[in-house]
């Protein structure tokens, strides 16, 4: 029988002390990612080893807390440098990665990133890489009690979180020793049946609760931004050109903001060839950068500084929304909190908004 998400929810519950337990026994039929303390304090995803040693390491430092992560996890699935095929002498030989991928703490922003990244690499021409690095996929999203960037995420006004609506298999909620369990997907109530010993009945009161920490958490988040009234302007073409000019003037094109944005999907392509042998690798590259749309003859389209800025902006907030229906930006704010010039994209809605009221 297909999923249906209107129907009364099944709830379940699992402790936390149990998590670790859990991936220990998924660890043989999946690739696990999960968010890692790293050097500096630094959190990001990253991939359990099998067993061992390693493993109980790896799990060691684990954190499913409200923590600013650094890289969305969109990087497992579009990696920053990515290996696309080997060539030999004219013989091409694929370089295809399809494992199946358990995530566990995926945030709600990066969760839609990542539908957002599924919709643009299936337009059109199917991507072959992508569309194997992701056919195998189980998420398990934990929704943000607090904003882990406190004064970046503006989650509520894009509508993407602080908990997901759709789009997992699974959603996690925080009641302090124990998830809650919300069911998402057909997937993911197999899941639940399959390793039930993790896994009891909720309480009656369970709905309640999770609605009761859904509002809390919403109301925590302080940044908010008239998104709706900022798509209206940039689909009817009504932000002056002296702002991106303006702004244009204070971005210093680092590529930060796109470095970290869980939809950003521009790259490169090159050669890494020794004679007639080598391998063909892409990576991540950004619009902002000066050479991103220079042509073959050396003719720039985006010479000046303020047109490759606006170029961000629009992607974002109008092609995006024209296209896929999806906005690219997320609420997630980290393109704020990267950013050494404070032009985020919560600043530049502030701005457009400011400048139309002042009309």
């Amino acid at each position: 029988m297909r999923f249906d998400p209107l129907k009364k929810k099944t709830i379940k519950k699992i402790s936390k002390i149990d998590i670790k337990d859990l991936l220990r026994e998924l660890s043989d039929e999946w690739d696990i990612y999960i968010p890692q303390n790293k050097f500096g304090g630094d959190v990001w995803f990253e991939s359990l080893p099998k067993s061992g040693k390693d493993f109980d390491d790896a799990l060691k430092g684990m954190t499913l807390e409200d923590v600013d992560m650094v890289i969305s996890p969109k990087e497992i699935f579009f990696p920053q440098l990515e290996p696309l095929f080997d060539f030999n002498e004219g013989k091409i030989i694929e370089i295809v990665e399809s494992s199946p991928k358990f995530l566990l703490g995926v945030r709600s922003c990066d969760l839609q990133g990542i539908l957002f990244m599924d919709d643009f690499f299936s337009r059109n021409i199917k991507d072959f890489y992508y569309g194997n690095r992701i056919k195998e996929k189980f998420i398990v999203t934990i929704g943000c009690l607090q904003p882990p960037r406190p004064d970046a995420c503006f989650c509520t006004s894009t509508h993407t979180g602080p908990f997901a609506e759709k789009g997992y298999d699974l959603q996690f909620v925080d009641t302090g020793d124990e998830y809650l369990v919300e069911v998402g997907s057909e997937k993911g109530k197999e899941f639940l049946e399959k390793f039930n010993t993790f896994f009891i009945d909720a309480p009656d009161t369970a709905d309640r609760s999770i609605k009761q920490i859904k509002s809390k958490a919403s109301a925590s988040i302080r940044l908010k931004v008239d998104f709706e009234e900022a798509l209206s302007l940039m689909r009817k073409d009504n932000v002056p050109e002296e702002v991106y000019r303006r702004i244009g003037e204070r971005c210093i094109y680092c590529g930060g903001c796109l470095y970290v944005c869980p939809t950003c999907t521009c790259f490169n392509v090159f050669d890494d060839a020794r004679g007639e042998q080598g391998t063909r690798f892409r990576n991540w590259d950004a619009c902002v950068f000066s050479g991103y749309t220079r042509e073959a003859s050396g003719h720039n389209p985006r010479q000046d500084k303020w047109l490759r800025t606006s170029r961000r902006y629009e992607h974002k907030l109008k092609n995006d929304c024209e296209i896929s229906g999806m906005s690219g930006c997320v609420g997630c704010g980290r393109c704020l909190s990267s950013c050494p010039v404070n032009i985020g994209m919560s600043s530049f809605i502030r701005e457009i908004i400011e400048e139309k009221n002042e009309k």
